[in-house]
């Protein structure tokens, strides 16, 4: 039997070389949208508040569609990792990006319908009229680059699967720099073009979104499927199926892609219900959470890009049949993922009131933010080693354990316990919006000790599979 404690320090250092190369890419990217969301707040911001309110409810309402159609192509990844393990040939590498491109067909038109048709809703919210309207032309506007974005999200996934995470960071500034000047000009008006204030923030987002699905379709043309293509011609190998395939295609990117998109959506609504739920608590508290928040959202950057990292490396190394390097990826995965969490943890912790007065010099806004921080540095080990190992299962395709494990640990203990410690008498007197911060904790720890035990046991699962295969 092969003993999981023998492994070579040398492949060590040169895995954690690779992972360091693949995260580092992504995480400037997923800093480079999340910038984004900033600039659209700062410019919009400068306009009104009604027009500032606009984009930040019109955001929460986009976020859960983007989300899942996030969610479910993000399963192109681990699938072409396995794939380029295997060292199949350039016409299934293909044939994956080709059943993605399928997939998000439907996903970005879905998307569209459901963001310009969102009356419904804003009629629940009984909102003031301006402010009904401008999140309304804001949503509209916005839906229309929801093909674009989804179809970019597919050949995003495909290039990462092989491992090219650098076009990802790059798109991702590219974006960021054009949003301002169109921000510029939609929102506050340009030559021929009006003033539109928080619809315009909405037309500079879409165009935006399509100014990405172009450059990533060029780079894809450029550097990976014709060369492909005409190789696999040449050469006379697998035939291309153009058409949407359900068996070994799409049915495929569902099965993983739908749990996948769940467990990001709970987590996601987690805090959004936490948001709606401390509102009667008065504008002090939500000040405070909402620093809070800004902080660990920014902060939970570096778990994600690491644990979308560590999907291509378990993919690949799932689909080369190599058991050492394997065991070299999960120990170097979980290592990093240890690492990040107790540096996060002590930064968050040491730098707690200078990070607050960056946001606020309000006393009231302290006192509450103040818990807050320190509760979330209590948590981040947690948050990363459950995300990393979310990564790692995801790299093994498998994603329906994590979307239960999400809804059980965000949503019974992290919502449940919080709202039961946040306003009744029934564990503890009411602890106010602390007590959500602990119902998270206790969520997370959960997620984090469940996680690391179902890949245990599907390494060991698959172990001797990989033994026999290494003969």
């Amino acid at each position: 039997m092969f003993n999981f404690h023998e492994y070579r320090w040398l492949d060590l250092k040169l895995e954690a070389k690779t992972l360091f190369k693949l995260a580092l890419p992504i995480l400037f990217a997923q800093l480079a949208l999340t910038g984004l969301g900033v600039v659209d707040t700062l410019m919009s911001g400068a306009v009104g508040v009604v027009d500032l309110a606009a984009i930040g409810l019109g955001s929460s309402i986009m976020l859960p569609i983007f989300i899942m159609g996030t969610g479910i192509l993000l399963a192109i990844t681990p699938i072409v990792g396995k794939a380029r393990g295997k060292e199949q040939k350039n016409a299934s590498l293909i044939q994956h990006l080709l059943q993605g491109l399928w997939i998000s067909l439907p996903i970005g038109l879905i998307s569209l319908l459901l963001m310009s048709n969102m009356q419904w809703l804003l009629n629940l919210l009984e909102l003031s009229p301006q402010l009904y309207q401008l999140t309304e032309d804001y949503l509209y506007f916005v839906a229309f680059g929801m093909p674009a974005i989804a179809l970019y999200q597919a050949m995003r996934f495909y290039w990462e699967g092989l491992g090219k995470t650098l076009p990802t960071m790059w798109i991702s500034f590219f974006a960021l720099i054009l949003n301002i000047p169109l921000n510029a000009i939609f929102i506050y008006g340009f030559g021929p073009f009006e003033a539109m204030g928080a619809a315009g923030c909405g037309v500079a987002t879409s165009l935006v979104m399509w100014s990405m699905l172009l450059i990533g379709f060029s780079y894809i043309l450029k550097t990976q499927i014709l060369p492909d293509v005409k190789n696999t011609n040449q050469q006379r190998q697998h035939h291309i199926c153009w058409r949407p395939k359900w068996q070994g295609g799409c049915r495929d990117i569902l099965k993983i892609g739908v749990p996948n998109a769940f467990a990001l959506l709970f987590e996601v609504g987690l805090f959004m219900f936490i948001a709606l739920f401390i509102a009667p608590l008065g504008a002090t508290v939500i000040a405070g959470h909402q620093i809070a928040i800004s902080v660990t959202s920014l902060l939970f950057m570096i778990p994600l890009s690491l644990g979308m990292a560590v999907t291509v490396r378990v993919s690949q190394a799932h689909g080369e049949h190599s058991l050492q390097n394997l065991v070299t990826v999960l120990r170097t995965a979980l290592l990093f993922s240890i690492l990040a969490g107790l540096i996060l943890a002590i930064v968050t912790f040491v730098f707690k009131d200078y990070i607050i007065g960056f946001y606020t010099d309000s006393t009231e806004v302290y006192a509450v933010a103040i818990s807050l921080i320190i509760l979330a540095s209590v948590y981040q080990l947690f948050d990363s080693i459950q995300v990393t190992a979310a990564g790692c299962l995801r790299g093994f395709h498998d994603t329906h354990f994590t979307m239960w494990v999400t809804l059980v640990s965000y949503w019974l203990v992290g919502l449940g316990v919080g709202y039961l410690l946040t306003f009744t008498d029934w564990i503890v007197p009411a602890m106010g919006v602390d007590g959500f911060w602990i119902g998270i904790v206790l969520g997370l720890i959960i997620s984090a000790i469940l996680l690391s035990w179902r890949l245990h046991q599907t390494f060991h699962r698959i172990q001797p599979t990989l033994l026999t295969s290494n003969g």
